[in-house]
C-alpha cells in the first residue's frame, strides 16, 4: 500500500491541501476548531507523515528541538551542540541547530521558521542583553536560554540553564592569588553580553576583595566582519592579537584570565610570539575547559562548565516544562593545567 499522501488527508477532512499544510506549520490563526479537530482525526486515520521526517506533527510521530548558538566557529558551541544532541536522542528527538551570529533580527526569522517547522521548543546561547523576542516567542513554545540569570526582571518569562559566570572569573583570581600573583589582566572582546558582563563583575569583586590589582583588557574587534560584533568567529585572533597590550597594561600583570578558552588559546600563541613561556613569565586561564584546552601547549588551567548536565537540564525544560526548575544556575569547576604557576 502507497504512504497517503497530503491530497488524501484533505479528501478525508474535507479541507483544501493549504489548510493542512497551515496545520502542520503551525499557521492556525484563522482556522476553526472544528476544522483543527478533522484535520487532527484525518491524519491519525491515515497514518499520515510529511516528506520532511524532521517535522513536528501533531501526532507527535517526531520531535524536533531548535538550539540557536552565536557561532559553531567557537569550540564550545559545537560542544554544546553535541550534548544537546546526546540529551535529545535519549527522548527520540531531533535538534536544529543555526548559528545566528547573536543578531536578534536573525534570531527572529529562524525561530519562526522552526515554529513552522513545529519544534517542541527552541534553546539559545546567545546571552543577548535584548531578550524581547525570546520573551515574545514564549507564548508559542517553550524557550530555554543559556548564560542568562533568572533574577533579572526582564527574562522572567525564559527558563534560564546558565553556569555561575561570576564565579568562574573569582575562582580564577583565587586560583591565581593562591600562587602569589597580585596584579591580573581580565581580558575579553567588547562584553556586549550577559555571560561577559557577569565575568567582568566575578573579576571585580575578587580583584577588590584580594585588594590586588586588576586590569580590563578589551580585545579590538574592530576589524571582525561586520555580522559578527561581538568577535565570536574571530576569538583565537582577538586573544593573539590582545597579548601586547596584556603585557603595556599599566599595572604590569603576571597572569591573564581570558573571557574563554578559545581568546586563551590565542593569548597563549602571541605571548609566545613576544618571547615569552607560560608559565615561567606568565601565568594564562581560560574559562570552558574546551576539548582543545587540554592539548594546548602547556595544557590550559581553566574552569569547566558542566556542558552535559546543563544540556541535559535544557532539553529536559522544553520536552517538560512543568517538571522542573524554570531557572537553574550550574557552579564552574577549577581545572588546574600547567599554564598557571607561582610568579617569579
Amino acid at each position: 500500500m502507497s504512504e497517503p499522501k497530503i491530497q488524501d488527508v484533505a479528501r478525508l477532512a474535507g479541507v483544501s491541501p493549504s489548510s493542512i499544510s497551515n496545520f502542520l506549520n503551525n499557521r492556525m490563526e484563522q482556522m476553526r476548531p472544528d476544522t483543527q479537530r478533522k484535520i487532527q482525526q484525518a491524519i491519525e486515520q491515515l497514518g499520515y507523515r510529511p516528506n520532511n521526517a524532521a517535522r513536528q506533527l501533531k501526532t507527535g510521530v517526531a520531535k524536533m528541538v531548535g538550539l540557536l548558538v552565536p557561532s559553531l566557529a567557537n569550540q564550545f558551541f559545537g560542544s554544546l551542540a553535541c550534548a544537546v544532541e546526546t540529551a535529545a536522542a535519549r527522548h527520540q528527538c531531533h535538534v536544529m541547530t543555526f548559528s545566528t551570529f547573536r543578531d536578534p533580527d536573525r534570531e527572529r526569522a529562524v525561530m519562526a521558521d522552526l515554529l513552522a517547522y513545529g519544534v517542541q521548543g527552541i534553546i539559545t546561547g546567545s546571552a543577548l542583553n535584548d531578550t524581547d523576542h525570546l520573551a515574545a516567542m514564549t507564548s508559542r513554545c517553550p524557550v530555554v536560554a543559556f548564560d542568562i540569570k533568572r533574577s533579572e526582571d526582564n527574562h522572567e518569562r525564559i527558563m534560564t540553564i546558565s553556569v555561575d559566570n561570576a564565579a568562574a572569573t573569582a575562582m580564577a583570581v583565587e586560583h591565581l592569588v593562591a600562587l602569589g600573583h597580585r596584579s591580573i589582566a581580565l581580558v575579553s572582546p567588547p562584553p556586549y553580553t550577559l555571560n561577559r558582563q557577569d565575568r567582568l563583575k566575578g573579576f571585580q569583586q575578587a580583584i577588590a576583595q584580594a585588594g590586588i590589582a586588576g586590569e580590563l583588557v578589551i580585545a579590538d574587534a574592530t576589524d571582525t566582519p561586520p555580522s559578527d560584533p561581538h568577535g565570536d568567529t574571530q576569538l583565537f585572533e582577538l586573544g593573539r592579537s590582545a597579548a601586547a597590550r596584556i603585557l603595556a597594561a599599566p599595572g604590569k600583570p603576571t597572569a591573564a584570565i581570558a573571557i574563554n578558552d578559545m581568546m586563551a588559546i590565542g593569548i597563549g600563541v602571541g605571548l609566545k610570539q613576544l618571547g615569552l613561556r607560560i608559565p615561567d613569565d606568565f601565568s594564562l586561564i581560560g574559562i570552558d575547559d574546551i576539548f582543545f584546552s587540554a592539548a594546548h601547549d602547556p595544557p590550559l588551567t581553566t574552569l569547566r562548565q558542566p556542558i552535559q548536565a546543563m544540556a541535559d537540564a535544557a532539553v529536559q525544560r522544553i520536552l517538560a516544562p512543568g517538571a522542573g526548575q524554570v531557572a537553574e544556575l550550574f557552579p564552574p569547576e577549577l581545572i588546574v593545567r600547567a599554564s598557571t604557576a607561582a610568579p617569579k
